[in-house]
């Protein structure tokens, strides 16, 4: 049988990595990053939360990924943007709760509704990730990484699973130990 102490113990080891670890969401999941596709609905059916990341898949000839500040997004304004990112695979990682506001930067592509405005929860828990979720790793942020105090939108949700499951399967033998 688990003593207190020892189940206190695993406890105290374990947990702290059950909400490390965020979901990764690809914008717009299957459809990508492009216009005409409603981000405001896709953004709106997910939970955002503080470590999860977004990851914006495009092509890079004809779109970009532009962080702007509200009223430069309310406007479709992408002249003085926070940051351009143009890889057609930029990821971002969620650091701080709030908004945080992306468009494309082509011409009337924003006003044809290829922006979004992605809202970050602070962490409670993990994100559950969706069925249709897909491995999809951080890429590295291109050119103007977004500052830390900025906030990001997500994509497909997925599960840092590799690391979740090796976490998940130490507990197991941690558990089956003390037992």
């Amino acid at each position: 049988m688990v003593s207190a102490k020892n189940a206190m113990l695993m406890f105290m080891i374990i947990a702290p990595f059950a909400i490390c670890f965020g979901t990764v969401y690809r914008v717009g999941d299957a459809s990508g990053w492009h216009p005409m596709f409603d981000y405001q609905n896709w953004a709106s059916s997910k939970k955002f939360c503080v470590a999860d990341t977004i990851r914006f898949e495009y092509n890079a000839i004809f779109h970009n990924v532009k962080e702007v500040t509200e009223p430069n997004y309310r406007e479709c304004n992408a002249t003085n943007p926070i940051a351009t990112y143009y890889t057609g695979n930029d990821s971002f990682t969620l650091k701080q709760p709030g908004h945080r506001y992306f468009l494309c930067g082509f011409p009337n592509h924003c006003k044809y509704g290829q922006k979004v405005d992605i809202y970050v929860h602070e962490v409670s828990s993990p994100s559950p990730a969706p069925a249709n979720s897909l491995p999809f790793p951080p890429s590295p942020a291109a050119k103007n990484p977004a500052p830390s105090s900025a906030r990001t939108n997500s994509a497909s949700s997925i599960h840092i699973s590799i690391v979740q499951i090796a976490i998940k399967s130490l507990a197991v033998v941690v558990l089956a130990y003390f037992v």
